[in-house]
């Protein structure tokens, strides 16, 4: 696969990740201070936060 394109995609990938995390601390703002609104806006940051440094590490290390 051409190395543009590799890279291409996974900017794509992180850019969706980056704006779901925009809308998961939306969703928490919004929700004012509930305890369930508030686990749950943690554990998709979360989930998001673990896609993202797999994201990052497939654009730092490319393969050989």
């Amino acid at each position: 696969m051409n190395p543009d394109v590799r890279t291409a995609i996974l900017a794509a990938g992180l850019s969706f990740c980056i704006l779901f995390a925009g809308v998961s601390l939306v969703a928490i703002f919004e929700s004012g201070p509930s305890t369930r609104g508030i686990l749950l806006g943690g554990l998709s940051l979360a989930i998001d936060g673990l896609i993202m440094l797999g994201l990052i590490g497939a654009m730092r290390n490319p393969p050989r």
